[in-house]
């Protein structure tokens, strides 16, 4: 039973791990996507510093969440890894 669980977190935290890597990559697309957003609520009209500031500031919150998701996922497979080989 206790197998089980341990191998049922090594995929959680594997998942978590991918999860947070595919956040740290798509975050400059995901910013992009904001600042276009911003543009289209503004009807054209908008400061090229706001538009920047939204883009950089979007960007930079999804690379530290998915930095923060990964770090938890990498630990946690570590962690689970290393139980999972004292189990066998």
């Amino acid at each position: 039973m206790k197998k089980k669980i341990t191998i049922v977190a090594l995929i959680l935290m594997c998942a978590l791990f991918i999860v947070g890597l595919m956040l740290i990559f798509s975050s400059s697309s995901i910013g992009e996507a904001a600042g276009n957003a911003f543009i289209q609520s503004q009807h054209g009209t908008y400061f090229n510093d706001q538009v920047n500031r939204i883009i950089e500031s979007t960007t930079t919150s999804y690379q530290m969440g998915g930095l923060v998701i990964s770090l938890i996922g990498g630990f946690g497979l570590l962690v689970s890894g290393y139980v999972l080989l004292k189990e066998i």
